[in-house]
């Protein structure tokens, strides 16, 4: 039974690294009751291996269904921890059906996760599990590796009760250590579970000491031993030591050589195993009583159980028969899914790298577009500057060398001592409409360049709109009086604006300057005010040859002025007035018909 006695350490290690205790069938059912009650996934799935271990006692195909699905639950959630547990339950049913190699392959797929975690203890569990399967395969050289190896990870949590465990399996993996290797071991194993004052840990060093002293014939040291397991299992609930502590106390009835108590207790571990449910003990026991029956010579009895034996064992390979050809299913299954979950995450790989190039490509595009179309709107905007300086210099040409031109002849006029006093005032007012046309002319230059100045800012102030318009015919007033003009400013004089006073003379003056030029001698030019809620309306009309509709479109544009009017155009001055109008955030236009006149509006927000 010295295997079994194995798989008892290895099984309470297990139950250590799981941080729980359990009484096995008693302690079935209360996990089977916290498992319908955890409500947290990861909670759930600790649940379900937990029991799926436990359930290892009674049945090993339970044990190996529950870590199936298990798995399966675990790699849908990703926690790897419960992958780590999963894959030790199926490897535990592997294990106890005779399927030692496959068990092998989960206990290391187990202790990969545990080592990705750093969850040393369960690294040191599965190595020691490994060990033991090596150990059924007669492998002494790979046992020995591996429970050397999980001895060697003790160091690292050396005040832990897996730690404590792992001195006990290994000295019982390793038979061939010296008494006082194996006593340093244990010693080691109760300095560690003295700390923990876990009866578990202690139950375990006292089945090594028995089986010890057993192997050493010194039945009369393992006795007490075993009576103290056999009191503490019981006392506890742990029903599988239990039945080990009897195993243990049979084997101290045959060194003493009273095989008929030997028998009995073989009799009473075979009825306390079936009524637990734990089916792998029947071979076991029919074993030991065929060796109890031959050294009693008693044939019959020992061909009974030889026959109940084979019949066991021919069940047994039966069905594990079945259950190797259900398993190379599920192990082919499970790779076809690895396969096809690699080959899936291939594919969704090359979808992201491909949904990446094609966002990467559309990004380049739409800078490229736009880098093209500012380009574009760049290549015409230097055009339409180049068109505009062009015409601006035209503009300047005439608004500017005209009237010069005409204030050099009027000099050269003035120089002549024979004029006469009225024909001198005449040439004076002439000199003087042309200086101001030239004036004139300056400030909306000047008004232009400052507002294509890219430090330029409008000032908003407080502006009595009447006031403001008093001002620009106040200006004009020598050429009002000249043409015998009448100016009526129709304007609220309560209504003020939150605006840039300078550009507003400039608008109103120029929108003025327009109507006197173009309006007959004793005419009237009317400025009409219009409150439209929260922006107010400015007419200002006069009653002038008005124009074509061709006329009226051109008006706006920057350009060279009207020549086929004989007081010459607006020049640049509608142009200017129109940009400034918009950046204020208001609007201008114009409304005339031939032989009607002229009515220039804008509209600003008050």
């Amino acid at each position: 039974m010295r295997n079994y006695l194995i798989l008892s350490c290895i099984i309470l290690g297990a139950l250590l690294s799981a941080e729980t205790g359990f009484a096995q069938n008693r302690d079935v059912e209360i996990v089977r009751k916290q498992l319908l009650g955890a409500k947290d996934s990861a909670k759930y799935l600790d649940t379900y291996n937990q029991l799926g271990f436990l359930l290892h006692l009674n049945s090993a195909d339970s044990t190996f269904i529950y870590g199936v699905k298990g798995l399966a639950m675990a790699s849908r959630q990703h926690n790897d921890k419960a992958i780590a547990q999963s894959y030790s339950n199926i490897a535990a049913g592997l294990l106890l059906k005779g399927l030692y190699s496959q068990a092998l392959s989960s206990y290391a797929a187990s202790y990969g996760v545990s080592a990705k975690l750093k969850d040393t203890a369960n690294m040191m569990q599965s190595l020691m599990n490994q060990a033991l399967a090596y150990d059924f395969l007669g492998d002494s050289t790979k046992r020995v590796e591996f429970s050397r190896r999980s001895l060697a990870l003790a160091a690292s949590i050396p005040r832990d009760s897996v730690t404590s465990m792992t001195y006990v399996n290994y000295a019982a993996m390793n038979p061939g250590l010296s008494a006082d290797s194996i006593s340093l071991l244990l010693n080691k194993a109760v300095g560690v579970a003295k700390i923990f004052h876990d009866e578990r840990v202690f139950l375990a060093i006292d089945q090594q000491n028995a089986d010890r002293f057993l192997n050493l014939n010194q039945p009369q040291k393992a006795g007490p031993i075993i009576d103290r397991i056999l009191i503490t299992a019981k006392r506890k609930g742990w029903d599988y030591h239990y039945l080990e502590g009897l195993g243990l106390k049979a084997r101290y009835y045959t060194s003493k050589g009273d095989i008929d108590s030997a028998i009995n207790i073989y009799f009473k571990i075979a009825d306390l195993a079936r009524k637990n449910g734990v089916s792998f003990w029947e071979t076991e026991v029919q074993r030991e009583l065929i060796k109890a029956y031959d050294s009693k010579k008693d044939i019959a009895k020992s061909l009974y159980y030889h026959r109940l034996l084979v019949k066991a064992l021919e069940e047994k390979a039966n069905a594990n028969e079945k259950f190797v050809g259900d398993y190379l299913k599920y192990a082919a299954a499970q790779t076809d899914i690895q396969t096809l979950e690699a080959i899936n995450a291939a594919k969704n790989k090359r979808i992201i790298w491909l949904t990446g190039i094609i966002v990467i490509g559309l990004i380049l595009l739409i800078i490229v577009i736009w880098q093209f179309k500012r380009s574009k709107a760049y290549s015409v905007r230097l055009a339409a500057d180049s068109e505009f300086k062009g015409r601006l210099i035209s503009v300047l040409a005439h608004d500017f060398r005209s009237p010069l031109s005409t204030t050099l002849g009027l000099v050269e006029l003035l120089r002549d001592d024979t004029l006469d006093s009225g024909t001198r005032q005449q040439l004076y007012d002439e000199l003087e409409r042309d200086t101001r046309q030239v004036l004139l002319t300056f400030d909306n230059l000047l008004v232009w360049v400052k507002e294509q100045s890219a430090g330029y800012r409008f000032k908003a102030v407080e502006v009595n709109l009447k006031e403001i318009w008093l001002s620009a015919e106040q200006f004009f007033s020598r050429a009002i009086l000249a043409n015998d003009l009448k100016i009526i400013i129709n304007i609220d004089p309560a209504v003020n604006l939150l605006t840039d006073i300078e550009i507003l003379q400039f608008v109103n003056r120029n929108l003025l300057h327009n109507a006197i030029k173009h309006s007959p001698a004793g005419g009237n030019i009317t400025v009409d005010m219009f409150d439209e809620g929260k922006f107010v309306r400015i007419a200002v009309t006069d009653q002038g040859p008005g124009m074509d509709e061709a006329r009226v479109k051109k008006l706006f544009a920057f350009g060279r002025p009207d020549n086929g009017n004989p007081k010459g155009g607006a020049g640049m001055a509608m142009t200017i007035a129109r940009d400034l109008i918009e950046k204020l955030g208001g609007s201008i236009w114009v409304e005339s018909k031939p032989g009607n006149g002229t009515s220039f509006y804008y509209r600003l927000k008050k």
